[in-house]
């Protein structure tokens, strides 16, 4: 178990012929005498009652605690009334298959994951699989995507329960203390019930304890709104094609591209809101929060979550590791991803003369095709006496190899006992 308590060796010394040894020349009785007093003493401690034997001393806490955030991709298109799996149940059931190895290999103390579907079943599938590899987590959920569920059973998009998991492994403890909706129409998810009228966006709210120490600790899990994607990037290239005389509604597309951007900055300031009244209720020892934010390094809303005191734990880990989480040069599930258009893009370019249309699908296609970091763990004195180093989950070790997800997963290691 992950925890911050430190290595305590126990040692037994025993002389040179084991734990008594007798040195020097005393009389028979004086030695019966010790012999029999020994042995009462013995027969004594055997029958005290338990409560008040001494403990056998404590198993060594682990030295490194460990945080995972991962989206495990779901494999649906998603229409306004329909749902289309895009893989055969022999796919997908082989991606969970090799992401089960893959957490079992790496055994996070607590594992954050996006595009969960279909909730609950699937959360307690990730718990048993877990427990066949020996390792035993609980875990807490959210539902943000549903459609409209009645009941279980009684849907008008089967197949459609996805969301947010929080795991956390034995003997951490966790309990779920909100499923915040961040931003969306009138509507909400539950596990068996729901309404959605459009895209719905929540956050998860765990708190996780470490009994070793009594610490606890703020979690948050969250899928931030995607949209027009790389807004820094594509308002770079399609100013320039501006520039250039092309795009002629360019107003219309940036004002599109500008509502991706305040639509998540809402979300992040609903979230900080919400954490700021949990610190109210209870002082907790750190606050980490993560997930597939849909924004990168630098952006406002990256800088929104700086001045709210969060740090990005990339900074702050050994080397500043900068991973790009997702690559669809490199990875052929995110690949597949960037083929459609978001609809959003494509209604801004509607009245664009054909020739401006294509300049800038070419120019969104080439910025959206780029590796980049869009998978965060930030975090606010969390772990903060322990070195952190940081790891890229999930890539495969050569080209060819099976994947588990279109993103990587960002693991975070804090270790108690290295100096960084």
């Amino acid at each position: 178990m992950g925890s911050e308590g430190r290595t305590v060796k126990h040692e037994t010394v025993q002389g040179s012929r084991g734990l008594f040894a007798i040195h020097g020349s005393y009389p028979a009785g004086y030695c019966l005498l010790l012999i029999g007093t020994m042995t009462w003493l013995l027969s004594a401690c055997s029958a005290m009652p338990e409560f008040m034997r001494t403990a056998p001393p404590s198993p060594p806490q682990s030295e490194t605690f460990t945080v995972l955030t991962y989206n495990t991709l779901h494999g649906l298109e998603v229409g306004r009334l329909w749902v289309r799996q895009v893989e055969t149940d022999e796919q997908y059931r082989a991606r969970f298959t090799l992401r089960i190895k893959q957490l079992a290999e790496a055994q996070p103390d607590v594992i954050l994951l996006q595009e969960v579907n279909p909730l609950p079943a699937m959360a307690h599938d990730y718990m048993e699989a877990l427990a066949q590899q020996g390792l035993h987590y609980a875990e807490v959920h959210q539902v943000d995507a549903c459609g409209l569920r009645l009941a279980p059973g009684l849907t008008i998009l089967p197949g459609l329960n996805n969301g947010l998991v929080i795991l956390a492994k034995a003997p951490l403890t966790i309990r779920k203390l909100d499923g915040l909706k961040l931003s969306g129409p009138i509507g909400g998810c539950g596990d068996y019930a729901g309404v959605q009228f459009g895209e719905l966006r929540y956050a998860l709210l765990a708190e996780v304890t470490a009994p070793a120490t009594g610490m606890t600790y703020l979690v948050a899990n969250m899928h931030l709104h995607s949209g027009i994607e790389r807004d820094a990037k594509v308002l770079h290239d399609l100013m320039e094609a501006h520039n250039e005389g092309r795009l002629q509604h360019y107003d219309q597309l940036m004002a599109e591209l500008k509502m991706d951007e305040h639509r998540r900055h809402m979300e992040l300031h609903t979230l900080m809101d919400a954490l700021r009244q949990h610190q109210m209720h209870r002082r907790y020892d750190g606050i980490i929060l993560g997930g597939d934010l849909n924004f990168e390094v630098g952006s406002p809303e990256y800088q929104q979550l700086g001045r709210a005191g969060f740090a990005d734990t990339a900074q702050i880990a050994v080397g500043m590791p900068m991973w790009n989480t997702y690559d669809p040069m490199g990875n052929q599930l995110a690949s597949h991803e960037e083929e459609a258009l978001p609809p959003a893009f494509i209604a801004a370019l509607a009245q664009e003369m054909k020739m401006d249309q294509d300049e800038a699908v070419k120019r969104y296609r080439h910025a959206i095709g780029m590796a980049r970091r869009i998978d965060f763990l930030f975090s606010m004195v969390f772990m903060s006496d322990a070195c952190l180093t940081q790891q890229l989950f999930g890539k495969p070790t050569q080209m060819g190899d099976p994947i588990g997800s279109d993103h990587y997963g960002v693991l975070n290691i804090y270790t108690y006992k290295m100096k960084c």
